[in-house]
């Protein structure tokens, strides 16, 4: 009975006392943690859609983010007006989507994910009034 208490008790301190972040898999610019970048109201609502309420972003700048959602959001409306949807590429990012509490003709909300190569990441959560 001693000899399996005293191997919990040496992975324990083992675990106690390793170097934070001594790992591989920490490092490099995947392992960038999303950054959430502050919106004025105006910004919510002038960035193409009827609310952006979350901005994340990854390896880039909270105003290039802004910039993606902006074209994201305007390739949206030239493919479909307000429930449309962007079949293409947005200032290089490849962005995906998926909608949410969906109003038949009156709103939805939804999150899109918009990646670039080299870790970049734009994520954004938004409402549209149609």
């Amino acid at each position: 009975m001693r000899r399996p208490l005293i191997l919990v008790l040496s992975i324990a301190a083992l675990v106690a006392v390793w170097p934070a972040g001594s790992t591989s898999a920490g490092s490099g610019p995947q392992a960038q943690m999303a950054v959430k970048c502050d919106l004025t109201i105006t910004q919510q609502r002038n960035l193409g859609t009827t609310y952006v309420y979350v901005l994340r972003k990854k390896v880039t700048t909270c105003r290039n983010a802004r910039r993606v959602v902006r074209a994201y959001h305007a390739c949206r409306r030239d493919h479909g007006g307000r429930d449309g949807r962007c079949p293409d590429r947005v200032l290089g990012y490849k962005c995906e989507e998926r909608r949410y509490n969906k109003l038949a003709g009156v709103s939805y909300d939804a999150n899109a994910r918009c990646t670039k190569s080299g870790g970049r990441e734009v994520f954004h959560k938004y409402q549209q009034n149609i």
